[in-house]
Parts: structure tokens; C-alpha cells; sequence
């Protein structure tokens, strides 16, 4: 079975020939980001997309077809999709960026750092009714798993991650319950991923086989700098 690949990156990695992949909507939208760590997570993110689905599809990086439309508003700023696949999800904090892909169907990727900015108040707005999480690393277990859930199905930010039960950060990661929407709970699948030190991150797969494989592999950019 072909496995879902999982890019990391780090912002070292970001070149300047990086920049020219981005096409004229991209380019617009990476120079409204006011500080430089912002343009280059976005550039990278491009970069590590257009670079890892070129070789898997076999044509240049800048013909990589990206389509960011809405679908709300029809306007690009929606997530990227590439037409046609593979699925994929892109994520970024900190000093990390990463890229998960799908040959099979939908998914969901997120990476967060520990800042030590979480609290109770942050908390209210994760945790659902019976999920307990005092600390930043039982919070940011928590916040992966169920940005990434939201990611796989496509609700992103208009669905409350309260209206999602999932499992506690020491047990693997599962969704137990979403009000509403039972029947997602036997169609979604989840992995924890491994961002390295100071991070946390989670994979969700919309629809897939349980026991596909996922292979997390380094980004390693061409030089020069």
C-alpha cells in the first residue's frame, strides 16, 4: 500500500530561489506578512509543496498546479488543493514547517510549538466536557489533534473544537465523539507525529485504510543559500 509521506521542514532550509516558485497570488499574499519568520514559513510552505508533489507527479516545481479558492467566498485564500491529487495538508509554528501527503484521500496536519502562552482561557476554548488538560504539553496534545481533525474534514475554524471529544494526550490519539456528527468518528483515523523537541503534532486521515503506512521524512533543500 503506498504510505502517506510527511515533509519536515526547518526555517534554515528556506533558499531564495524559493520565492520564484510562488506564483502571483502567493507572491501577493507572502508580502502582506509584516516580519520575516512569517514570510519565510509561508514561502517554505510553498516551496516544500510545489518541490515534493513536482517529483512525485513528475513535472517542474512552478507547474505544480495549486488552487487556494475559498469555498466560501471564492477567493484565494482557501487551503491549498492540488487538482487531480494527491490530497494534502500543510502546517506551521515556530521553527517547523511540515507537509502530509495522501494518495488515498482527505487529511489534516498540525505543529505547535511550546511557547508557554497556553492557559485556562485558551483551554476553554479546546477542551470539550470530560477532557482534563492543566499543563501546556496535555494542551497542545489536545489542540493538534483536533486542528487536525478539522483540517481533515475541511470545517477548519467554523466548527468549535469543543464539539470534539478526542482521546487523552498519554493514550493514542482517537476521536471518541463530535456532537452532531457521530458518523465521522468510524471514518477518521489518527497518528501522532514527531516534530522533535519543543513540539507537538498530529496526522488525521479522512476515509483511509487504518493500516495505511506514514513515512515522515526531513526536507533537505538543494543548495546554495
Amino acid at each position: 500500500m503506498e504510505p502517506v509521506t510527511v515533509w519536515w521542514a526547518s526555517l534554515d532550509a528556506v533558499r531564495p530561489a524559493h520565492a520564484a516558485l510562488l506564483d502571483p497570488v502567493e507572491k501577493e499574499r507572502r508580502a502582506k506578512y509584516l516580519r520575516d519568520a512569517d514570510r519565510d514559513r509561508f514561502t517554505l510552505g510553498v516551496a516544500l509543496t510545489r518541490i515534493t508533489v513536482g517529483a512525485r507527479l513528475g513535472v517542474a516545481p512552478a507547474a505544480v498546479p495549486v488552487d487556494r479558492t475559498c469555498p466560501d467566498c471564492d477567493q484565494p485564500h482557501g487551503r491549498p488543493v492540488i487538482p487531480g491529487g494527491p490530497h494534502l495538508s500543510i502546517s506551521h509554528s515556530g521553527d517547523r514547517v511540515v507537509l502530509a501527503l495522501s494518495p488515498h484521500g482527505p487529511l489534516g496536519v498540525d505543529v505547535e510549538e511550546a511557547s508557554g502562552r497556553l492557559n485556562d482561557s485558551f483551554a476553554d476554548h479546546v477542551l470539550a466536557e470530560g477532557e482534563r488538560g492543566s499543563g501546556e504539553t496535555e494542551l497542545l496534545a489536545y489542540w493538534t489533534r483536533k486542528e487536525a481533525l478539522l483540517k481533515a474534514t475541511g470545517d477548519g475554524l467554523r466548527e468549535p473544537m469543543t464539539k470534539l471529544r478526542v482521546s487523552g494526550p498519554s493514550e493514542n490519539p482517537q476521536l471518541l465523539d463530535w456532537s452532531g456528527r457521530p458518523e465521522l468518528v468510524g471514518r477518521i483515523t489518527m497518528r501522532t507525529l514527531d516534530p522533535g523537541p519543543g513540539y507537538a503534532a498530529c496526522l488525521a486521515l479522512l476515509d483511509q485504510p487504518a493500516d495505511v503506512p506514514v513515512e515522515e521524512r526531513p526536507f533537505t533543500p538543494a543548495d546554495p543559500r
